[in-house]
């Protein structure tokens, strides 16, 4: 009995570079993934913020809106720190 030879493994370039381009895509994926801490891609879960039958909602408010702007004022004093820093350092070089 002869033995059938098999089919060739031959793909199309077009099916080719699909298969790249899945790959590459789910290498994306996975390492999007990682920097994310493992958590799914899709939508984020949005914050449903503070009842109006809260009993101390305007304080808690008021409390959160301090917080905020203690974190962009400390934010600019780090940046311009930063940049003092960085200007002692490069004048410092120069003399």
């Amino acid at each position: 009995m002869v033995k059938k030879k098999s089919g060739s493994h031959r793909q199309s370039l077009k099916q080719k570079y699909k298969v790249q381009k899945r790959c590459k895509e789910h290498d994306r994926k996975l390492k999007k993934a990682k920097n994310r801490g493992n958590q799914p891609l899709g939508k984020k879960k949005r914050d449903p913020g503070i009842p109006n039958s809260w009993p101390l909602k305007k304080e808690l408010l008021e409390q959160v809106e301090r917080a905020k702007a203690k974190k962009e004022a400390d934010k600019l004093a780090a940046k311009e720190q930063k940049k003092a820093a960085k200007a002692a350092a490069k004048g410092g070089s120069l003399a």
